[in-house]
């Protein structure tokens, strides 16, 4: 009998199925290690106007526009409450000067003449597109000669001192027609200098925020300025803040399906671990369970987002870890219980089970 020189390594029968073992672990780490890189890269977006249609017609792109970016999905109004009158508008006046400080607020009104030349420049440079008596018959030679001549009669009338600077620069009379249409029964009534409600009960602030209003964490950081402008503002007065416009709306709504989403996520998984470990029995083979179903979300998250340009749904994530969770589970309650002993010639289990391995009444 002979023996293996020395100095050689020895293989054996079981060498070669190991080395694969292990150069499957190695594979693996290496695939989850990139996954994780691309994940760490992938921002999450929860905007619905992502569903929206993606070739709309020109009205339907204005209202996603308009969702998305528009002024009115900027605006916030905010409301002052408790306290009297006067310090309601000494607490506005407070508010809006510090929130006029801040690059978030391109625009804080609350009644006060802080932009009133640039309102009026405004309006003068965008005259004709504002005014409710432009239209092309205007501009031919009969409609320019009645306009003139109307803009002359108004010198003889109680307005004719504003007419009389504005003629030169505005012949047609478009800044008056402007004017026209506001009505003073309409306008927000005013106290101490701030802007109140009809019925006198809250100061009114109306903000404007820079961030889109698709943008929920920018909006939800405005939020929280206008919250710490206050508690500033209002120190420990009998005040009370309300917030209210689609900026308020989406993150009001975000935090709350966040919320819920944690909380059922977390009874979920603690009833799915409960179940896996009544039926594994063991620790160990209860974490080798919930491998396939990280590496499976893993390996879909970042299938997603290379996919998609490096952004990820919140409802994308939601389901897929769902579906991927779902058939985890499933596979692995049909499996057999690792520390069932069949016994010869008997179709079931030593714990009950059906020798297929499969609970009794499951299709698997």
């Amino acid at each position: 009998m002979t023996s293996a020189p020395r100095g050689r390594p020895r293989f054996t029968a079981a060498s070669g199925p190991r080395l694969a073992a292990r150069l499957a672990v190695v594979l693996w780490l290496a695939w989850l290690l990139a996954c994780v890189a691309v994940v760490t890269r992938t921002s999450f977006t929860a905007d619905l106007s992502a569903f929206l249609p993606r070739m709309p017609s020109a009205e339907q792109q204005l209202l996603v526009d308009q969702l998305r970016e528009g002024l009115v999905s900027r605006l916030i109004l905010v409301g002052i409450e408790g306290g009297d009158a006067d310090g309601r508008a000494a607490v506005s006046r407070a508010m809006a000067a510090r929130l006029r400080q801040d690059a978030r607020f391109p625009a804080i009104s609350n009644g006060e003449p802080v932009n009133q030349a640039a309102d009026q420049r405004y309006l003068y440079n965008h005259r004709y597109l504002l005014s409710p008596t432009v239209t092309p018959e205007r501009f031919t030679q009969q409609g320019l000669s009645a306009a003139v001549a109307d803009t002359f009669d108004l010198l003889a009338s109680p307005a004719g001192l504003f007419t009389k600077s504005l003629l030169p620069r505005d012949p047609t009379g478009e800044v008056m027609s402007m004017m026209a249409q506001l009505d003073a029964a309409q306008r927000v009534p005013l106290h101490a200098g701030a802007w109140i409600s009809r019925d006198g009960k809250r100061a009114v602030l109306l903000a404007q925020t820079a961030a889109a209003g698709s943008d929920t964490d920018g909006q939800a950081k405005a939020v929280e300025a206008i919250r710490q402008a206050f508690a500033e503002a209002a120190g420990a007065g009998p005040y009370r803040l309300a917030m209210t416009g689609p900026g308020v709306f989406s993150v009001e709504a975000r935090d709350t399906i966040r919320h819920d989403v944690e909380r059922l996520s977390a009874i979920g998984i603690a009833i799915v671990v409960t179940l896996l470990l009544v039926v594994y029995r063991s620790v160990p083979l209860l974490v080798l369970g919930l491998v396939p179903v990280l590496s499976g979300a893993l390996a879909g998250v970042a299938a997603v987002s290379l996919g998609f340009g490096g952004t990820v749904h919140g409802l994308t994530l939601g389901f897929g870890t769902t579906l991927i969770g779902e058939a985890s589970t499933t596979r692995s309650t049909c499996s057999s219980s690792p520390r069932s002993t069949r016994v010869t010639g008997s179709a079931t289990t030593a714990r009950g089970l059906p020798a297929s391995g499969r609970p009794c009444g499951w299709a698997c």
